[in-house]
């Protein structure tokens, strides 16, 4: 194949382990130009993956021009990675002789009709890293097992290593991502200052607490640092850093702790070892897979593991902090 399009329009997190998928297309068709739709809210993460020759943007309020550029292009096979009514539009119009893509149920046949290459793979039973390769493989079905991976670019990790200079942080120190863009994965804020406490006796490392723009995350943070109070150094970068930034300050800590949110992929993609705090959503699909990396949820002990996906979660409010710092373990040093 000459040229394969791709689309991944759904967040941050699915983008980061879609890499795995993006990687393996690239080993099986090397001489191919792969093009990825990615949605505007994404964009930023673009220069760190690899594998992928061109990254078209679909701006929300200023799409026309990538409707009018997919509809006079022409690829050999396509893959859709999100799985709604505008990425199979996209397909459709993609003129693919291979369009690849998840099987819907009946009800949705129109959209079935568009993939000539079906994926009959189950949501539930698979980690979504998984779901992702076994799309790719109805492409090629030879397509070789990956793991999420990014470069960062070395300017960005001058930027880092300056940044961290300019806090006064000479040394080793841990993130903590405590904010996402779902409200009801939030742990409450005086839970967090008691774990990052206890991080901070138990490594004596300061802790650089990162996020997201949003407003609700920023509060989130502040919120967080005002209950910390003198119990622990905290420096709240959330909203402060671009996305590439946050990568590399999460590449170079010594340990990260945060709920199921962009942050935990970022760290599981650069194998740093990690707590991961789930509530609603199951750590089946979403767990990081590394040897450093571990999962507490709501509802469950400190040695919980995540076999079952279709177990039921609970809100966050009901994973204490004794829970969540029994899990740490050996995690702090």
């Amino acid at each position: 194949m000459k040229r394969i399009l791709t689309i991944q329009l759904k967040r941050l997190g699915d983008l980061v382990l879609n890499t795995a998928a993006l990687g393996s297309l690239r080993q099986v068709y090397p001489g191919s130009r792969i093009t990825l739709i990615i949605d505007q809210y994404s964009a930023e993460l673009a220069p760190a993956i690899e594998g992928v020759d061109e990254f078209w943007v679909y701006r929300r309020n200023r799409s026309l021009p990538l409707w009018v550029r997919l509809s006079g292009t022409r690829f050999d096979g396509c893959v859709d990675f999100t799985g709604n009514d505008r990425a199979a539009l996209m397909v459709l119009l993609s003129k693919a002789s291979r369009r690849a893509g998840l099987r819907r149920p009946e009800q949705r046949r129109l959209r079935n009709w568009i993939y000539n290459a079906p994926a009959y793979s189950s949501v539930r039973d698979l980690h979504t890293v998984d779901l992702y390769l076994n799309l790719v493989r109805r492409l090629e079905p030879k397509a070789i097992p990956a793991e999420p991976a990014l470069r960062l670019p070395a300017n960005v990790l001058a930027g880092a290593r300056s940044l961290l200079q300019d806090l006064g942080i000479r040394n080793a120190y841990f993130v903590v991502q405590a904010g996402t863009a779902r409200a009801e994965k939030l742990w409450p804020a005086e839970s967090w200052a008691t774990v990052i406490a206890e991080a901070h006796r138990r490594s004596g490392l300061p802790c650089l607490l990162t996020g997201g723009r949003e407003s609700a995350e920023l509060k989130h943070a502040e919120t967080i640092r005002s209950a910390i109070a003198s119990r622990a150094p905290c420096i709240v970068l959330a909203g402060k850093t671009d996305l590439l930034l946050t990568c590399a300050l999460i590449r170079q800590a010594t340990f990260f702790l945060g709920v199921d949110s962009v942050g935990a992929h970022l760290a599981a993609v650069f194998k740093r070892p990690e707590l991961v705090l789930f509530g609603p959503t199951n750590p089946f699909h979403w767990r990081p897979r590394h040897p450093g990396g571990r999962v507490v949820r709501a509802g469950f002990g400190p040695d919980y593991e995540p076999l079952s996906p279709t177990e039921p979660g609970q809100p966050m409010t009901a994973l204490s902090t004794d829970t969540v710092i029994r899990a740490m373990g050996d995690l702090c040093g």
